[in-house]
């Protein structure tokens, strides 16, 4: 099943540039494995959403994709320490959480 969510009003404006972002330039189509949480206190609690979970089953080709991503965006300008892109999980759990800040930005140089 595949929904336009660049059309989904609760997912935060920049998060959803991001997803598109990532499509657009890499060309696959990811599938969401989580998006809004209720009661959740981090950003799939939050709305609008700035947490999304994307399905990759192969470390390496996560990790690659992470590092693509926050080569290009910037989580928050005062928390460097933070990223865009995050691949964690076990086994058939693992996957990348993109997550957004009303600070995130692309980078200019990239």
């Amino acid at each position: 099943m595949n929904i336009d969510y660049k059309q989904l009003d609760f997912i935060d404006k920049k998060l959803r540039h991001v997803m598109g972002w990532l499509e657009d330039e890499t060309g696959l189509i990811f599938t969401i494995t989580s998006l809004y949480r209720i009661g959740d206190s981090g950003v799939h609690g939050a709305l609008p959403v700035r947490g999304c979970d994307l399905r990759v089953r192969n470390e390496k080709i996560g990790e690659l994709l992470c590092d693509f991503v926050n080569q290009h965006w910037i989580y928050d300008t005062d928390r460097l320490d933070k990223t865009v892109a995050i691949a964690h999980g076990n086994g058939s759990n693992y996957h990348i959480h993109l997550q957004v800040h009303p600070n995130t930005v692309e980078q200019i140089n990239n």
